[in-house]
C-alpha cells in the first residue's frame, strides 16, 4: 500500500470512529438523555431519549424475562438476555413524557409509557397498563452509555434496596432485645416484667425505623422480626411474621425460622395451636410446654426445609427446658 494509501485509510477509519462515537446528547432538552433503573449494582432498564422540540425518538432495553411482584417493586426469574423496543410515538405535555413502544418482531405488540420528571435527573416510568407502582429512574451524566446487565442470579429476587447497608439502630434494638434472653429461664419475675417494659420501648422505635423508612436489607428486616415476635398482642405477631417474609424475599433463608416462630406465635395469641413447634410455654409446676399444638399438619421434611426441628428433637428442647427451670426454681 502506498504511503497516500494509508494516509487515506488512517482518515477513514478515524471518521468512522468518530461517526460511532457521536451520540447526540438532548440533556439540554427535557427528556433527552440515558435513564437507567438500578436494582443495586444492576442495571434493570435503560430508557435512551433523544429530544428535538417535541419530537423524541429512542428505545427501551430491558430483561427477555423477568417475574415482578405485584407492585413492581421486587423482580425475580431475571434472564441474561435482554432487547430492545423503539419509542413508536411520543408526546410531550408539561413535565410529562407520553410514549409508546413497539416489539420489533410484533408490530401489533405495543407498550404504553409515562414519564414524568420530578427532578432535574430523576423522573418516575408508569407502565400505563400494568399494575406496577411507578419506577424511579435516574439519568446519567452527559455522555455516559448504559447496558442492562446480565449477570442474574436465577434464584433471588432484586429491588432498589439492593446494596443498601443496614441499619446500625436496628442492629443495636437486636442485640439489646436478645440480651436479657440469653438465660431466660434464670430470669426472676422482676427481671421478666422489666424486659416487657423495655421490648414496648424497643417496639416503638422499630416501628418509627419503618415509618421512616429506616430498614432496607434482609438483616434489617429479620432484626425487626425478632423485636416484634417479642411482642404482646396478635397484631404484633402478624407484623414481625410479615418483616420476616421481606427479609426471605430479600434472599436471606434463615428468616425462614423467624416467619414459623412469629406465626406459631401468632396463633397460640388467637386459641389456636401453633403448627410447627417453635413456641414453649411454662406450666405451674415449672414444666414446659408446647400445648395446644397440632403436631400433625406439618411434616417433618417440611419443617426441615423452614430450618424447624423435627419433632424429635422438640422434645428433646422441651425437657431440656423444663429441666433448666426446675433448677432455677430450687435455686432461688
Amino acid at each position: 500500500m502506498t504511503r497516500r494509501g494509508r494516509v487515506r485509510t488512517a482518515v477513514a477509519s478515524l471518521l468512522f470512529v468518530a461517526a460511532g462515537c457521536t451520540h447526540p446528547d438532548s440533556r439540554s432538552t427535557t427528556f433527552g438523555g440515558t435513564w437507567t433503573l438500578k436494582l443495586g449494582t444492576h442495571t434493570f432498564a435503560v430508557l435512551a431519549l433523544t429530544q428535538d422540540g417535541d419530537r423524541v425518538t429512542g428505545a427501551m432495553t430491558m430483561p427477555d424475562h423477568f417475574q415482578a411482584g405485584q407492585t413492581g417493586v421486587r423482580f425475580s426469574n431475571i434472564s441474561a438476555s435482554a432487547h430492545s423496543r423503539s419509542i413508536s410515538g411520543a408526546s410531550v405535555e408539561a413535565n410529562r413524557l407520553r410514549l409508546s413502544t413497539l416489539n420489533p418482531k410484533d408490530p401489533k405488540d405495543t407498550e404504553a409509557l409515562e414519564l414524568t420528571l420530578i427532578g432535574n435527573d430523576k423522573a418516575t416510568l408508569k407502565f400505563v397498563d400494568e399494575p406496577f407502582e411507578p419506577w424511579t429512574l435516574e439519568r446519567l451524566p452527559r455522555g455516559s452509555r448504559a447496558a442492562v446487565s446480565t449477570d442474574w442470579e436465577p434464584t433471588r429476587s432484586y429491588s432498589r434496596d439492593d446494596g443498601r447497608s443496614s441499619s446500625p439502630d436496628m442492629q443495636q434494638l437486636f442485640e439489646s432485645d436478645q440480651k436479657p434472653r440469653q438465660n431466660w429461664a434464670s430470669l426472676s419475675p422482676a427481671e421478666r416484667r422489666a424486659t416487657d417494659d423495655q421490648d414496648a420501648e424497643r417496639r416503638q422505635q422499630t416501628r418509627k425505623l419503618l415509618s421512616d423508612g429506616g430498614l432496607h436489607t434482609a438483616e434489617d428486616f429479620k432484626r425487626a422480626a425478632f423485636v416484634f415476635q417479642h411482642g404482646n398482642t396478635p397484631d404484633d405477631f402478624l407484623l414481625a411474621h410479615t418483616l420476616a417474609m421481606v427479609a426471605v424475599a430479600d434472599g436471606d433463608a434463615d428468616a425462614l425460622w423467624i416467619a414459623s416462630a412469629t406465626f406459631d406465635r401468632y396463633l397460640h395469641t388467637i386459641g389456636k395451636p401453633q403448627v410447627y413447634g417453635t413456641q414453649f410455654t411454662f406450666t405451674a409446676d415449672n414444666s414446659a410446654t408446647q400445648e395446644p399444638y397440632d403436631s400433625e399438619l406439618i411434616s417433618d421434611a417440611l419443617r426441615r426445609q423452614l430450618g424447624v426441628p423435627s419433632l424429635a428433637e422438640q422434645r428433646k428442647q422441651r425437657d431440656e427446658v423444663s429441666r433448666q427451670l426446675k433448677s432455677a426454681a430450687r435455686t432461688r
